[in-house]
């Protein structure tokens, strides 16, 4: 049977079975060949670009057909295929995949409901008494989100205790606590994490860990609760190890402006005068942004650290070159890239570690992971702990 004549069945059965834009039930798709009907990856890319060509009709039909024989559509799904609706005038499936999407989601964000209030795409939905209910719903539901995270964040704040420069050890105590270093006149906030356990131990090991995403915020993120899922505050827990994170943005941080690096190393003075920290093992470690900046610290002749790691960080530097000559053996640094990195591809990296390669330099390869190895939800920790066990064992080795 030709293809055409098959998705037009399926289109019938569809329209016929389903008037809010629902897949049928799986004992009505057994009576129909759907063996030789294109994938649901293949469909939702030809209804893009059908999208991208404003072929609303035709992207309307990709998407029909492809919603029948799929269990799970995700949000955006449901959100593209209101476009390719709403400009054929498909206003009740319009509004009922809007709704399917809903459920899953979609227009939780200040963003995404702001597309869906004023995009030109839904003029003629934005008429309909539903489709406006819809966004009342959703503004209520925003609403209340924002008072959930208000409440979250105050909370927060209360919790870590603002503190000022200078803090007395008496007044350290385990868990977090919010710092402010004064270099200058520049004022910057960071974390001390403490891991239980550790208040009454002398000379603890510390790690100063520079934050990624620098170049991509604008205000210092120590408001925000969500900092304390940073993975690195869980390995801490696990090697039993203090953790300084000083907070870096846009317009000062570890990308383009020397005084940040610099303000960094008085940040860590700061918290190993504060926490009695063993001056022979405090390390400087960084992500992404924050470890491309590690590589200046790594090659300045005297700084306050052991050894250094990176984790998926680019080895050049926008404030100046870096003075590969600087690196010493006794402060090894350490750089870990996965394969699949397409942020800063590792053969990229490897052509830099070639044509400076030294012994205070290792290159270390992970086969999977991305980008953002240490954040996946299943091996991230595990790969993080790998990392920097390795890490610590080769320091220790050094003596």
């Amino acid at each position: 049977m030709n293809i055409l004549i098959k998705i037009s069945l399926c289109l019938l059965v569809f329209c016929a079975a389903i008037t809010m834009g629902k897949p049928q039930s799986r004992v009505d798709q057994i009576k129909i060949d759907l063996t030789d009907i294109p994938c649901y990856s293949e469909l939702m890319q030809r209804a893009g670009e059908n999208l991208k060509d404003k072929q609303y009709q035709a992207a309307l039909d990709n998407f029909k057909v492809a919603f029948i024989h799929k269990d799970s559509i995700s949000k955006y799904d449901f959100a593209n295929a209101m476009v390719a609706a709403a400009h054929v005038d498909s206003v009740d499936l319009a509004i009922a995949w809007f709704e399917e999407g809903i459920k899953l989601g979609l227009g939780v964000t200040e963003d995404e409901y702001h597309y869906f209030l004023t995009a030109e795409d839904f003029q003629n939905l934005k008429r309909q008494t539903v489709y406006q209910n819809q966004l009342h719903r959703l503004s209520l539901k925003l609403s209340e989100q924002e008072k959930r995270q208000v409440e979250v964040q105050r909370e927060w704040l209360k919790k870590i205790q603002f503190r000022g420069s200078g803090s007395s050890v008496e007044a350290v105590k385990s868990d977090f606590t919010l710092y402010w270093n004064q270099t200058g006149d520049s004022i910057v906030p960071y974390l001390v994490y403490q891991p239980a356990g550790l208040e009454h131990t002398k000379q603890r090991r510390a790690i100063v860990y520079l934050h990624g995403g620098v170049s991509s915020v604008n205000e210092f993120q120590f408001k925000d609760p969500k900092v304390a899922d940073e993975p690195i505050f869980k390995l801490a827990d696990s090697l039993g190890i203090v953790v300084i994170y000083p907070f870096g943005k846009k317009s000062y941080g570890w990308v383009r402006q020397l005084p940040a690096f610099q303000q960094v190393l008085a940040i860590a003075e700061e918290a190993r005068l504060n926490y009695s920290l063993d001056s022979k093992e405090i390390y400087l470690g960084g992500m992404s942004n924050g470890g491309t900046a590690v590589y200046w610290f790594a090659t300045q002749k005297n700084t306050p650290f052991r050894a250094f790691f990176t984790l998926s960080a680019n080895c050049e530097l926008v404030i100046g070159p870096i003075h590969w000559e600087g690196l010493q053996s006794d402060r090894p640094i350490y750089s870990f890239h996965t394969v699949d990195d397409t942020i800063y591809p590792l053969e990229k990296i490897k052509a830099v570690y070639a044509s400076h390669k030294s012994p205070a330099w290792n290159l270390r390869i992970l086969k999977t992971g991305g980008h953002g190895f240490i954040y996946d939800p299943v091996i991230g920790h595990q790969l993080f702990m790998q990392c920097i066990d390795e890490f610590l064992q080769g320091v220790h080795k050094i003596g």
